[in-house]
């Protein structure tokens, strides 16, 4: 079976050596009507713009602030089940041959994360159609922020009372940063939703005194920055009692910053009915009752060979060995991979039989290389307790590929939730 897929590898990179600097590229893509009718897309003056920055230059890049030569850009019909060409922004042909059709065409600046530091995910697309021997031109697509900013500031006054320990715990759904005193990035969260809850919870010791303070904000929205800011409120003069002078307290404010550096105090802001007593830990979800049983939770992605999340040189002794278990009656409901590479693209997966995403548990026509490759499928995922899969094998075709990091998303769910871990492999 190796042997098999080195062939299909040579063939491939043959393929991708042929295919640089062409300008003119025919894609039998859409659906097949028998007809062997064709239109042509003009991408030749196509630009992608961060925000509103309309300004011409370039290809890469082509915004004084945002560099999208590594922007994504995909094809697609718009009917369920068809392929989809990609592209990076940079290496975009001029001028694409498709059948006729409905098409969307989409770019984006990476595969959004539920959480990360400094890295806004810009996204746009535009639908178009493609007729009978005429020619469809799309110009500028302006990528906007579809991702949530936030960021934290401590005021100078609250700083010298804080302690080493002191941390503020910003989660938006399935995603959570720590921003401690001296963190002055900024997090970008994924929306999950068209409103979206906020949740920051400041921990520590503040003037020698344990402090836990949790506030929610409604209604974030893709888009939006939020500015957290923590002070100190001071007890008011003449609130002294017996001779005791009350401790300093928390005060926060939440901010929305627009793209104009218009500044919103946000009305929206609700300090915890339920204060969190020092020294325990903050409940995620502020309507859970403490006394309920603990909720059950999604799938666990683990692995006894391989960090996950952590990237991983190959060499030639490395093992991986990943094992997704459920603890629902019913076990998995689902399990995907999805590729991310720059030289494992979907073409390249393509000349084997495969795509960029792997749905293991309805594998269709690629379930006898999927499973090839170790991975798992049908009715040894869906409704099973447990799916290891052992991908050794397939690190030799990697290698081959040349230098790169590749990043394998893992999305199991069932019927407790979903869970998602990252396989992150380095050829050198």
């Amino acid at each position: 079976m190796k042997n098999i897929f080195y062939m299909a590898l040579s063939i491939l990179l043959g393929v991708a050596v042929a295919s640089c600097d062409r300008e003119n590229i025919t894609y039998d893509l859409g659906i097949d009507n028998n007809s062997g009718k064709t239109g042509t897309l003009d991408l030749s003056s196509f630009d992608a713009v961060p925000n509103d920055d309309v300004m011409k230059s370039e290809k890469s890049p082509i915004s004084r602030a945002v560099d999208t030569g590594d922007f994504t850009v995909q094809i697609y019909q718009t009917v369920e089940g068809q392929d989809t060409l990609e592209w990076k922004y940079g290496e975009i042909p001029e001028i694409v041959t498709l059948n006729v059709g409905d098409y969307k065409l989409a770019v984006f600046s990476h595969e959004v994360q539920p959480a990360e530091w400094e890295r806004p995910y810009y996204y746009a697309d535009k639908a178009f159609s493609i007729e009978e021997n005429r020619v469809t031109q799309i110009d500028t697509l302006v990528c906007t922020l579809q991702n949530i900013k936030v960021t934290v500031a401590f005021t100078e006054d609250l700083k010298t009372l804080m302690g080493d320990d002191c941390s503020v715990s910003v989660t938006i759904g399935s995603g959570t940063l720590e921003y401690d005193k001296s963190e002055s990035r900024a997090g970008y969260f994924r929306s999950d939703s068209e409103s979206n809850l906020l949740i920051a919870t400041f921990m520590g010791t503040i003037d020698g005194n344990e402090e836990v303070s949790r506030i929610q904000v409604d209604n974030v929205k893709a888009g939006d920055w939020r500015k957290i800011t923590y002070d100190i409120k001071r007890p008011e003069p003449g609130s002294e009692t017996g001779g005791v002078t009350p401790s300093v307290s928390l005060d926060v404010s939440c901010e929305t910053i627009d793209h104009e550096g218009n500044v919103t105090i946000d009305e929206e802001i609700i300090e915890d009915p339920n204060p969190i007593e020092p020294g325990t830990d903050p409940d995620p979800d502020p309507g859970t009752d403490p006394d309920d049983p603990t909720p059950a939770e999604g799938p666990e992605i683990t692995s006894e060979t391989v960090a996950l999340g952590t990237p991983v040189v190959i060499t030639d002794d490395l093992v991986v060995k990943i094992n997704v278990t459920s603890s629902d009656p019913n076990g998995l409901t689902a399990l995907t991979v999805d590729i991310q590479s720059p030289t494992l693209t979907p073409d390249e997966l393509s000349g084997i039989g495969l795509s960029d995403h792997l749905d293991l548990a309805n594998p269709g026509d690629m379930k006898e290389v999927i499973e090839s490759l170790g991975f798992p499928t049908a009715d040894k995922v869906l409704n099973q307790p447990s799916a290891p899969f052992d991908i050794t094998n397939f690190l030799p075709m990697l290698k081959l590929l040349g230098a790169g990091t590749h990043t394998f998303v893992i999305t199991a769910t069932d019927a407790q939730g979903t869970t998602t871990e990252s396989l992150i492999l380095v050829t050198e």
